[in-house]
């Protein structure tokens, strides 16, 4: 069966936290600054064959009623209804690529592209290549082969707007021909016969007309295309956002891309003249995605990842210093720690210098040092630890405190120091080594020991009763409360930090990549010190094994008999930097022990779902998070390649479909679903789904 072409895709450019949502069919998006959600605007992009009445448009509007000259003169009839009908989904094609987005219907063509490359550090490079990195732009194209026809024909890009204003373009940019919304976001072509610009009640039917053709309480503005007959047009469109001024509070920040651009019209013009340019480096990302050994469904996968991390990505500059920032899609917290450590991979590639960045703002303000208690009552000093994120809404939350955790909780919203501290120990080690930047990890080494000592710490206090697991909470989560993990939703098989299966193996790779850091800076005892830490960890963990389970227990107490897929997710660290042979030499008895879990957990009924067919992280819990399938898919083909059933194989496209599926709504990419029913649960326009691309990392043997 032809898959879907019914979806919204957030087209974003980088640092912006904006986006162009197009592409459900029947349902409205468009631009979109800050937002939690799609925009609700009726996008207008098609075209009208010589001698024809009715545009033929591409599926991007709400086809209700239209605001017409009635709202203003209270008479019914005073213009025609317009003539427009949205194309049915057999009479095009949509191809979505890793920095592209194009529809095709016969000689029509649209396409959008958000391009980008390996980015150099913001507080080192110039002026140009920062324009072309974080230019606030999309650039789109619209196209027709009129070799063929028998006339003229007419193509529209427009955007219907009632609720906010629109403005022409060339009443301020005279080489500008296109639209705007105030002075934040518009489009914009270059001025040309073969272009007219339209605002009206009705694009179609511009009944008033003012001293420039147009009349500005029109809802309805756009840009028509003449194509003449037998030639063929491509006309360039530039997509911009632009907010100026403070965007903050509680650290103070105004966009990076303002120091680079003096208003929109001059990101606009940006946009006009690099286009060429920005659509070759598009070009180049999609064929690296093409030339990859995956399946459609996975590359499929990968590039709606990536485009919704995109619009969730926030580069702001205060005190002359860049200031990155990655939203968490419909929550709009700020660096959710959870998150940055699952978006670790798609930046040490692409720009390592947000990884950096953010770790020295989590250890210089969301650090703190807390007390714990133990299962049994006893009370002691912990140690460091980081918040759970910076703030919400573009708000920076006092030092050492999240818009998240709260006491007396042992769920939702509840405090994560044991996650947290885990997570800043391999995203600190995992960028240092993947980078080389020794240098860094030296200024970081106070910090790495604090967080040795508060890993140990939440053992236990006294090295003698440590036996590698983490069950200390802290008294942050108050007398009535308990930590949880980054699957705050899920039942207890994962939502519970202590004693759990899933971080204790996380923090087995945490002491892993402690000795190296230790290694690389020479400090013997150190290093010895944490792989006797690792070690005792392993010897633990491996005797944990059920055999009447053939699995791991989520969790080491109160009988838990529940089986996690996120058994694995901690050594894919390891695995990034290339660490799966010394992997298997120093841990041979506890991977083959993993092994046999992913074996049984990789069954229908279990962590397969025995009506989708999805996979799911929990075999109690029907809650599932498509980025964490991704990690632990890419985990299990890397090192387990042998536990994955044809079933399991098989699963990508029925987690593609999730995504494409008529119950989606108009939120993109989608993190949590029912793994049976495929209902979207929360984490919507969602970024963490860019885990997915691990799985270029992958040889072609280890794919299916």
């Amino acid at each position: 069966m032809k898959p879907s072409t019914s979806y919204h895709t957030q087209h974003a450019p980088l640092g912006a936290f904006a986006s162009f949502t197009v592409g459900r069919h029947g349902a409205r998006g468009g631009f979109g600054q800050s937002l939690s959600g799609p925009a609700q605007q009726n996008v207008f992009v098609g075209y009208r064959p010589a001698g024809e009445s009715t545009w033929r448009l591409l599926p991007f509007f709400d086809p209700g009623p239209q605001r017409g000259a009635e709202a203003f003169t209270g008479e019914s009839g005073t213009t025609a209804p317009p003539s427009r009908r949205a194309l049915a989904s057999e009479e095009f094609t949509r191809d979505l690529n890793w920095a592209s987005d194009v529809w095709r219907s016969g000689s029509f063509t649209f396409g959008l592209a958000t391009p980008w490359d390996r980015t150099p550090d913001p507080a080192r490079s110039n002026k140009v290549t920062q324009q072309a990195a974080f230019a606030p732009c999309i650039y789109g194209w619209i196209e027709f082969d009129n070799h063929a026809g028998s006339g003229p024909v007419e193509l529209v890009f427009g955007i219907g707007d009632s609720a906010h204003p629109w403005r022409p373009l060339n009443d301020t940019a005279a080489d500008l021909v296109g639209f705007a919304h105030t002075h934040t976001l518009g489009y914009a072509t270059r001025p040309s016969p073969e272009v007219e610009a339209r605002q009206a009640f009705a694009f179609e039917q511009p009944a008033f007309r003012d001293h420039r053709g147009l009349h500005l309480l029109g809802p309805e503005n756009a840009l028509v295309f003449q194509v003449p007959t037998g030639a063929r047009r491509r006309f360039p469109l530039a997509l911009g956002f632009y907010q100026g001024g403070q965007v903050t509070s509680g650290l103070t920040a105004r966009f990076h891309y303002t120091s680079l651009f003096r208003d929109l019209e001059e990101v606009l013009r940006y946009g006009l003249a690099a286009h060429r340019r920005r659509l070759q480096l598009a070009a180049r990302r999609d064929a690296a995605l093409a030339r990859s050994s995956l399946s459609a469904d996975q590359r499929w996968l990968i590039a709606q990842a990536t485009h919704s991390y995109f619009g969730s990505t926030e580069l702001l500059r205060r005190g002359g210093k860049p200031l990155w920032i990655v939203n968490e899609g419909e929550y709009r917290m700020l660096n959710t720690f959870d998150l940055t450590v699952d978006h670790l991979f798609f930046e040490l590639a692409w720009f390592p210098w947000a990884v950096r960045d953010t770790l020295v703002l989590f250890r210089r303000r969301y650090a703190y040092r807390d007390t714990v208690h133990g299962p049994e009552g006893r009370r002691a000093a912990g140690g460091i630890s980081f918040t759970h994120d910076m703030g919400v809404s573009n708000h920076f939350t006092p030092p050492g405190r999240s818009s998240y955790e709260c006491r007396d909780l042992h769920g939702c919203f509840s405090h994560m120091a044991m996650e947290q501290l885990v997570n800043w120990i391999c995203c600190a080690v995992t960028y240092a080594r993947h980078t080389r930047d020794l240098a860094w990890l030296r200024r970081e080494a106070a910090t790495l020991r604090a967080c040795a000592r508060s890993l140990e710490r939440r053992d236990d206090p006294d090295p003698q009763r440590r036996d590698g697991l983490l069950k200390w909470d802290s008294d942050r989560c108050g007398p009535e409360g308990s930590e949880i993990t980054t699957y705050d939703s899920l039942d207890v098989s994962l939502g519970q930090a202590r004693l759990n299966l899933y971080l204790q193996v996380k923090a087995l790779a945490a002491w892993w990549l402690l000795e190296e850091a230790w290694a690389a800076l020479g400090d013997r005892p150190e290093a010895k010190r944490a792989r006797a830490s690792a070690d005792l960890l392993a010897r633990t963990l491996e005797a944990k094994y059920d055999d009447q389970l053939a699995a791991f227990p989520a969790v080491f107490e109160g009988g838990n008999r529940s089986i996690i897929l996120p058994a694995i997710e901690g050594l894919v660290f390891l695995l990034h930097l290339g660490r799966e042979h010394l992997l298997r030499r120093r841990y041979p008895a506890l991977l083959a022990r993993l092994e046999e879990h992913l074996r049984t957990a990789l069954q229908p009924g279990i962590c397969l779902d025995a009506t989708s067919g999805a996979w799911k992280i929990s075999s109690t819990s029907t809650n599932t998070w498509f980025s964490k399938i991704a990690l632990a898919q890419h985990v299990a083909r890397r090192l387990f390649p042998h536990a994955m059933s044809p079933a399991a194989r098989s699963a990508d496209r029925v987690h593609a479909d999730f995504q494409r599926g008529p119950l989606l709504g108009g939120h993109a990419m989608v993190d949590q679903f029912h793994s049976a029913t495929s209902q979207p649960l929360g984490s919507l326009y969602y970024p963490r789904g860019v885990t997915s691309v691990l799985w270029l990392n992958e040889r072609p043997s280890s794919t299916p």
